[in-house]
């Protein structure tokens, strides 16, 4: 099954998928440009659910972003047709830091999270 990882943004958004076991950061897109654009994806990488990273607080609370992406969930479940998994990303992005330097000097962490997100969900499912 082909997956399609979120990391929702306030301006841009991190876009990672899976083929078979194995995930790749994709791309970035304008969040603004998210809703009209993610049905074009869907169906050029195939993909049979979105995984969209949930950004809870270290406690478990919900934080004010989880606010923000819940409400996008709510809009994108109106417009496509395959299952929309919300999944906790806590630390995601620092283990991307830790992967490619404080710095991002290796490569792109907020991509590096879309795919550390799915990842991780993926392992849920084994």
């Amino acid at each position: 099954m082909t997956y399609l990882s979120l990391d929702y943004g306030t301006s841009k958004t991190w876009l990672a998928y899976s083929v078979e076991s194995f995930c790749f950061a994709w791309k970035t897109v304008p969040t603004r440009t998210l809703l009209e654009e993610l049905p074009k994806y869907i169906r050029e990488k195939w993909a049979k659910s979105i995984v969209i990273g949930m950004p809870y607080n270290i406690d478990g609370t919900m934080s004010r972003h989880g606010k923000r992406v819940q409400e996008f969930a709510h809009k994108l479940e109106a417009i496509i047709e395959i299952p929309i998994i919300l999944h906790d990303e806590r630390l995601s992005s620092s283990e991307a830091s830790m992967a490619f330097g404080e710095d991002g000097e290796y490569g792109d962490i907020d991509a590096e999270a879309a795919r550390l997100i799915l990842i991780d969900y993926l392992k849920t499912l084994s």
